[in-house]
């Protein structure tokens, strides 16, 4: 928005001229001059222009181009208002134009934002059910893992299937959530934007379930019995998904490289063995279905869609 309105000046024959408060355009009509300061309304440490700020603008333009000089002050606004210091409408063949540009500039930004939760909805979503369950969780505390986590005999024996879903929305503690979170931001807002987000949510909800059925079938073979919750199996599905989609859909993906995934998929997996707690079958169930899927949903649907 800046650019183009000093663009405009320049059209209309405005021409730079340096100052220790920053740029003033000058135009020379005749033998007299008319000058233009643009800005924004904050400083550059976040705090919000006040009068002496003005003052400061008027007493330098004054110095640098004469006190008879006619200056309008063009405040620009991210936040409200932008404002067009002109109190004797010495400037009035501007306002039109300067407006048009603003206009235009606001419905590009709403355009953006907008596009920002189109493009990101699905993962947007699944980040804000995870946060209201870690916070129903932290008020009412073990009944929630009760209801909602996996463990082995419960799904295996008792049937209750629905905990191969719910589990992958529950998190032991702030730093397990936080950390789920993170990942799940970056990454997944990587491969929605890549592969479309009806596709994702299948991706990223059938490589969760597959990464609970796998955890619960490896613990109970071994005879652990074990409560079992959080997204790092759907978060590997996304790891999986994105070395799929590289290997398959790699101008899709043109900023990451396959190799520093693959590290990447393994170094994780080796912390995990390394460390005591990590559900490293729920890990790899994870990212081998995000994988599968990933290659199913490429040759079912092969143009994107939202």
């Amino acid at each position: 928005m800046y650019q183009r309105i000093i663009e405009l000046l320049r059209i209309h024959g405005y021409a730079k001229t340096d100052s220790a408060v920053g740029p003033f355009y000058v135009k020379a009509i005749g033998g007299t001059k008319k000058a233009v300061f643009v800005s924004y309304d904050e400083n550059p440490d976040g705090s919000r222009m006040t009068q002496e700020d003005f003052d400061e603008i008027a007493e330098e333009g004054k110095i640098i181009l004469g006190e008879e000089v006619p200056l309008l002050i063009l405040l620009l606004s991210e936040h409200g208002e932008t404002r067009f210091l002109d109190p004797k409408h010495q400037f009035d063949e501007l306002k039109e134009p300067v407006s048009v540009i603003l206009q235009t500039g606001k419905a590009v930004r709403s355009k953006k934002e907008r596009g920002i939760l189109r493009t990101y909805k699905v993962t947007i979503a699944i980040a804000a059910v995870n946060l209201m369950m870690f916070i129903a969780s932290e008020i009412f505390g073990d009944v929630i893992y009760y209801m909602g986590a996996s463990r082995p005999d419960l799904v295996l024996f008792k049937h209750q299937i629905y905990r191969l879903l719910s589990s992958n929305y529950l998190h032991f503690g702030w730093e397990h959530f936080y950390g789920n979170m993170v990942s799940l931001v970056v990454l997944g807002a990587v491969l929605e934007k890549a592969i479309g987000s009806l596709r994702y949510f299948l991706l990223y909800t059938g490589s969760g379930i597959l990464g609970s059925l796998v955890s619960a079938v490896y613990y109970e073979s071994i005879g652990e019995i074990a409560w079992s919750a959080g997204a790092s199996g759907a978060i590997f599905g996304i790891i999986g998904g994105l070395v799929a989609s590289l290997i398959f859909r790699r101008e899709e993906l043109p900023r990451i490289d396959i190799k520093w995934m693959t590290f990447a998929v393994c170094a994780s997996l080796f912390h995990g063995f390394q460390s005591y707690g990590i559900d490293n079958a729920a890990h790899i169930g994870g990212c081998a279905g995000g994988f599968i899927l990933a290659l199913l949903l490429h040759v079912l649907w092969k143009g994107r869609q939202g």
